[in-house]
């Protein structure tokens, strides 16, 4: 809503909108007209601080990235993580920008994924951006990248790897890429025919919730193997279930599964079933 009332605004007269959030920066780019007059973004002042004041002069950075990139950032911004959806690890946004930029082969990948109205094909080419920015090979996919990287970790010697460096599998990515989809067309305006549902998220008690993947995080013998025995919170990484990557189960001594900051939020089932 801001930025709307900023754009219809600009027909007339010179805006400045002042914030700090990321959305403002990357929906004034992507919406401004560069036919209208100029829309600036200001930072908020405050008081303790002895930063400087930083203003965007939207049209001229618009101008600078190129129509085509400012058509694109909507997707870059909710696929490399926002308020609604998950960062990859080591992955900035800077990354994502500069290989959008020089890679005209990552830009093709983008622009299906924005322009797509399948769920299937938005999720193979968020797949192939994933894969693409995690240094795989084309079409290698995100299972066989996760499995190179993992292996060739552990080749140079007997040390820990830690799950959340590795690229994400192709089921979790898959719900990541819709909900990035889902943001994009929101911040796009022509989202109102799509229900979250489809989308990478469920409803559990009247909340929408992501979809965290449809497979098991690992196989059944391994999950079995792997339990904690905290006294309390399982908060750190001396908590095993944490720090493989898992959320706790029934069968961790203290916890079980229910009553841990590692754990998703017990409903009345989970709670009857631990006792």
């Amino acid at each position: 809503m801001i930025v709307q009332t900023a754009i219809t605004q600009s027909a007339t007269n010179e805006v400045v909108v002042i914030g700090e959030d990321t959305d403002l920066l990357i929906l004034l780019l992507y919406h401004a007209d560069l036919e209208k007059h100029n829309v600036y973004l200001k930072s908020e002042q405050k008081q303790t601080s002895v930063k400087k004041v930083k203003i965007w002069d939207i049209l001229k950075a618009k101008s600078n990235l190129g129509g085509k990139t400012c058509t694109l950032l909507p997707v870059i911004h909710a696929f490399s993580g926002c308020d609604t959806t998950s960062r990859m690890f080591g992955i900035r946004k800077g990354i994502v920008l500069k290989k959008l930029r020089s890679e005209p082969e990552f830009q093709d990948m983008t622009t299906t994924f924005m322009t797509s109205t399948d769920s299937r094909i938005i999720a193979a080419s968020g797949e192939e951006m994933m894969v693409s920015l995690y240094g795989g090979l084309r079409y290698e996919g995100l299972d066989l990248l996760r499995y190179r990287k993992f292996a060739s970790k552990v080749v140079v010697g007997n040390i820990y790897v830690q799950v959340k460096s590795l690229p994400p599998t192709s089921d979790s990515a898959r719900f990541h890429c819709l909900r990035s989809y889902l943001q994009c067309r929101t911040w796009i305006g022509n989202a109102d025919d799509l229900s979250p549902t489809d989308w990478g998220w469920h409803i559990d008690d009247n909340k929408l919730l992501p979809v965290k993947g449809t497979l098991p995080p690992a196989p059944e013998k391994l999950l079995k193997i792997i339990k904690c025995n905290c006294k309390i919170n399982c908060d750190t990484m001396r908590c095993s279930c944490r720090k493989h990557g898992i959320e706790c189960s029934s069968a961790c001594g203290e916890c079980r599964g229910v009553s841990c900051l590692n754990s998703s939020a017990p409903t009345l089932n989970d709670v009857q079933e631990s006792e």
